[in-house]
Order: C-alpha cells, then sequence, then structure tokens
C-alpha cells in the first residue's frame, strides 16, 4: 500500500512539468518536517559518526533560522505529489519497499534527515528553521539512482556504494539468494556504505566476496607462469562493471559456495589452534591474530578471535590448482578439500604466522601477504598435494584392475 507523507512549507513551486515528470521546491518547516520518509533509494546510510552529520547537526542546532541557505537540502523521488487547497501542504505519495518499489524515497539528504531527526528528539527549538525540498515525480528506478549518484557529492562516496547504485551487484545479489534458498540460512553482506543490519566486519562486505571469486580465477591469474598476473595479490575491485568483467564475474560464481566453506573451515581449524590445551598460555603467537576480539563471517559463522579479512585470501587463491580452464573441479570438492585445507593451514600458514610472529612483524596484510614467494609456496602446496591424489588414484585403478585380471 502507498504511503502519504504531508510535507508543510512557506512557498511551494512547480519548477517543471514535463509529461510524466513533475518537479516541485519545497521550503519547508523542519519542526514539523516527517522524519519516516524511507531512504530506501540512498546509496548509503546515514553515519552519526560522520563529519558530515556533524556538521549539518551543529549548523541546525546553533543557528536554525541560517539552516536553509547552510544546507544542501532533501532530494524525494515519489510516486505522486498534490499541493492541498492553501498551498501550504505538499502531500507525496511513496510506493514502499516492501512491495518491491526502490526507487521511491530520499535519495538525497538522508544525513539531514537524521540531523533534524535527532534534533527533534533533543527538544531543540526549530521554530524558525527551514530546509529545501525537492520532490521529483515520475523518475523510474534507474533515473532515480543516477540522481542519487549525481547528488552524493558533499562527502566521498565508496566505490561499493556507487557500483551498487548502478544495479552492476545485482547479478551476485541473484545468485546469493538462490543459495539462502538452497541453504536455509540468510547471508548477511553490505552493499553499500553504512549499510544497517549487517556486521561492520570487512568480510561481510561485497568487497571481501569479490576478492573471494578473484582469488579462484585460474585463467586471469595463471600461477604456472611469471610476473605480475601469477598470482591476485593486488585484489583490487574494478569500478566500473563492464561486460567483460560481468562476464567473468558470472562464471566465477559457482564457485563461491566453495570459497565461502574454504574461509569457514580454515577459520575453524585456526580456532581449533588456539584453544588446544598445548598451546595454553602461548596463544599470542600468531602474527595478525588476537583473542581478544571477533571475527564475523558473512553466513553468521562467528568465531572468539580477530583476524585481518585478507588472511583467507591466499588460501582460497591456491585451490586454483585443482580448477581447469572451464572453472571446473577437477575431483569432488568435498573428497579434496578437507585434506588440502589442513595441509595448507599446517605446513605453510601457520607456520609463516609464527615466523612473522617472532620477527615482531603483526601486520600480515601489508608485509607477508604482499609477497609472491608466499602465494607460490601456498600454491606449490597445493599442486603437491594434487600430484599425490592422482597417483593414489592411479594405483587404485592399477588395484583394482589386477583384481579383475585375476578373477
Amino acid at each position: 500500500m502507498p504511503k502519504t507523507f504531508v510535507i508543510k512549507g512557506e512557498s511551494i513551486s512547480n519548477l517543471l512539468s514535463q509529461g510524466s515528470h513533475l518537479y516541485i521546491v519545497v521550503t519547508a518547516r523542519v519542526e514539523d518536517f516527517p522524519t519516516d520518509i524511507p531512504l530506501t533509494p540512498n546509496i548509503r546510510e546515514p553515519n552519526k559518526k560522520s563529519s558530515t552529520y556533524k556538521e549539518i547537526f551543529n549548523s541546525l542546532v546553533s543557528e536554525p533560522k541560517a539552516f536553509f541557505n547552510r544546507n544542501n537540502g532533501i532530494k524525494i523521488s515519489a510516486k505522486k505529489a498534490t499541493q492541498s487547497a492553501s498551498g501550504k501542504e505538499l502531500h507525496i505519495e511513496i510506493l514502499q519497499d516492501s512491495e518491491g518499489y526502490t526507487h521511491f524515497g530520499i535519495y538525497d539528504g538522508g544525513h539531514t534527515l537524521t540531523a533534524i531527526n535527532a534534533a527533534k528528539n533533543l527538544g531543540i527549538d526549530l521554530k524558525e528553521a527551514r530546509v529545501k525540498v525537492e520532490v521529483t515525480c515520475g523518475l523510474n528506478e534507474e533515473e532515480v539512482a543516477v540522481c542519487a549518484l549525481a547528488a552524493n557529492t558533499t562527502s566521498p562516496v565508496d566505490v561499493r556504494s556507487r557500483i551498487n547504485a548502478r544495479g552492476e551487484y545485482d547479478h551476485i545479489k541473484r545468485f546469493i539468494s538462490k543459495i539462502e534458498s538452497l541453504e536455509n540460512k540468510k547471508y548477511k553482506i553490505s552493499y553499500y556504505q553504512n549499510q544497517s543490519g549487517v556486521p561492520s566486519d570487512k568480510r561481510c562486505s561485497i568487497n571481501h566476496i569479490y576478492k573471494m571469486l578473484i582469488c579462484l580465477d585460474r585463467v586471469k591469474y595463471d600461477y604456472s607462469t611469471s610476473g605480475k598476473l601469477q598470482h591476485p595479490t593486488s585484489l583490487q575491485i574494478p569500478k566500473v562493471m563492464n561486460a567483460t568483467e560481468l562476464e567473468r564475474i558470472n562464471r566465477l560464481l559457482p564457485l563461491l559456495p566453495q570459497a565461502l566453506e574454504i574461509e569457514r573451515e580454515l577459520y575453524k581449524l585456526i580456532e581449533k589452534h588456539l584453544t588446544n590445551p598445548g598451546n595454553k598460555g602461548n596463544n599470542d603467537t600468531l602474527a595478525s591474530i588476537s583473542t581478544s576480539g571477533n571475527t564475523i563471517l558473512a553466513d553468521g559463522s562467528a568465531f572468539g578471535f580477530r583476524a585481518p579479512a585478507v588472511l583467507s585470501l591466499p588460501v582460497i587463491a591456491a585451490y586454483r590448482a585443482f580448477l581447469d580452464s572451464d572453472y571446473n573441479w577437477i575431483f569432488p570438492f568435498e573428497e579434496f578439500s578437507p585434506r588440502l585445507l589442513k595441509k595448507v593451514w599446517s605446513d605453510k600458514l601457520l607456520v609463516a604466522l609464527k615466523k612473522e610472529k617472532a620477527k615482531g612483524n603483526n601486520a600480515i596484510a601489508t608485509t607477508l601477504y604482499r609477497r609472491i614467494q608466499f602465494w607460490s609456496d601456498l600454491c606449490t602446496t597445493s599442486l603437491e598435494e594434487k600430484s599425490r591424489i592422482f597417483e593414489e588414484k592411479a594405483r587404485s585403478t592399477k588395484k583394482s584392475s589386477s583384481k579383475l585380471t585375476l578373477v
């Protein structure tokens, strides 16, 4: 059901009306401005800790009368807008997000709205405060996204939020939705800045999910060659998802459940090491890992230690040795993954983390993880394990053949 909000103002001007597009500017009274207008089309959620919010709030409460001239105002996408007979009220109709409409509501001015709401809750006298409100009707979803991107320039908007606003993560969202249905669980992944309802852990960001997929790109990052593209050490997220990049990620997406499993099982191994009675009192021996915090993964798994988000990425990248050029596993994943992961952890990662800690280095993201040799060592371990599995299967096949001959 659509919801109607009433904006009271000193002046309401219809500046542009072209076809189905309607553009109205209101000099709105702040004291009775509706603060429950949804922020659905905004490309990021308001952050009360940000300098932008603090500047807006201080401006409003210190000099309410000057707020109109000092603030950029609020921009709203509405389904319908009707001026009252008195000419002092604008009734705007907003279609709800719960009904599948994501482009109606405030697409710019979320921090302003939050500041107004906070000032009201504190009982600040806002009788003299006014705010400029721009209401546009008739825009489609794509047009609202473009407007939101263009409007949010006062403070930096991260790449993730811009990509999301352009709808370029939609294919990943659809795939994750399918995983959720199959696994009967809910993944918590942030696609834009300050997104609520998602843990602040970087492992719950779409950026981390994207990096996990990049690490499994067997074709682009060929471990058998040398040079910059031997391993995905830079882990750069593209600023624009062109057709080539979208095709590449779509080919890698089926590997996402396995990437998530590798990360989760690795953290279980680390937790087992840290809670081992034999290591009691000696837990502070792994570089970058601390038992004074916690780690949360996108699937909701939680662990009682703190580690950098990059920790699992070279391990995931080592699994490229078990992929063919079409991104298919050469052996059933569930057969080789447990033994490979234990091997990579115990023989390489655990040893490396202990060595770095002994050297006084506790920042592996800027040291150990930037060394090509470290990534190569993990990949070599993976290749050796692959060779062992091939040999085991060959012996098993030969043994079966011998039995058949004897019969």
